[in-house]
């Protein structure tokens, strides 16, 4: 599978699709992805470095002068014309079901079929077989990670997966499976054990997680800036009155344990790659 690499965004759609058009009659494969905010993502459909830094050098030429004739030919020859593009995939930020990681769609699938038998089963009988460990379970392992798999309402479900599905998925895309595979692990464990200390067994969810990727999405973004990947500020902004307003109680009985320590730990994640990448 060819990987696709970011160059940068573009405001205006149509100065990407120049650049496209340009690189198509040089037989160059790009595409065009729209963020959340309605930026043109550019992205080259190569991992082979000459080609890469073929397209780099031409990015740099085209970016100092992108009324040269030379560009605005290239779309008249390809005949794109700055209407609708078949290259541009309307991605809006939410992630496509036939381009979902395989662990993002693996957790979402896992997380349904539990939720069905929760709804058949009844909660004791689930909680009972991955649960928060309690006496006589302290070491069945699974039990300190499981209890992110279980939701106890129809909404409860719904909005974690619809957040798992875009933040997670945007995640595998970008920054591979196992970066994904990392944050589930790191925030679903230590969430759940935070969580179990203070508040007893019976909870679960996959908030902790969700916050967990809402924060290193966010801070990722803030200070990579040649990354695609993107949390808008405001959403954050309300995440955190979200989070306060559960340790106030207005939201009733909710895990504001594990949305704490999922937030600070997808922070520390993302501090962590972002050293490593100015290091």
């Amino acid at each position: 599978m060819v990987m696709n690499m970011y160059l940068m965004s573009f405001k205006q759609a149509q100065y990407a699709q120049t650049f496209v058009d340009y690189m198509k009659t040089k037989g160059i494969a790009m595409h065009i992805e729209l963020d959340i905010e309605g930026n043109s993502q550019l992205f080259i459909d190569s991992e082979d470095e000459q080609t890469i830094a073929l397209v780099k050098s031409e990015l740099i030429s085209y970016l100092k002068n992108p009324f040269d004739p030379q560009y605005s030919n290239a779309s008249w020859q390809i005949g794109s014309h700055f209407k609708e593009k078949q290259s541009i995939r309307l991605n809006l930020g939410l992630p496509k079901i036939i381009s979902a990681g395989k662990l993002t769609t693996s957790i979402t699938l896992i997380c349904v079929l539990v939720f069905v038998l929760y709804t058949i089963m009844g909660p004791y009988q689930i909680l009972d077989y991955i649960g928060y460990p309690t006496v006589g379970h302290f070491y069945e392992i699974w039990r300190y990670f499981t209890p992110a798999l279980i939701h106890f309402s129809l909404i409860h479900i719904v909005s974690n997966l619809m957040w798992w599905w875009y933040l997670g998925g945007m995640i595998e895309k970008n920054r591979g499976t196992f970066k994904l595979l990392e944050l589930l692990l790191f925030a679903g464990i230590l969430s759940n054990y935070a969580t179990g200390i203070i508040s007893g067994p019976s909870f679960g969810g996959l908030s902790g997680v969700v916050y967990a990727l809402m924060g290193y999405v966010w801070l990722y973004g803030e200070k990579v800036k040649s990354s695609p990947i993107r949390f808008d500020r405001t959403m954050m902004f309300f995440a955190l009155i979200w989070l306060v307003a559960g340790y106030l109680g207005w939201l009733g009985s909710i895990a504001n344990t594990a949305h704490l320590m999922g937030l600070i730990i997808g922070l520390l994640l993302a501090a962590k790659d972002i050293w490593f990448i100015k290091k």
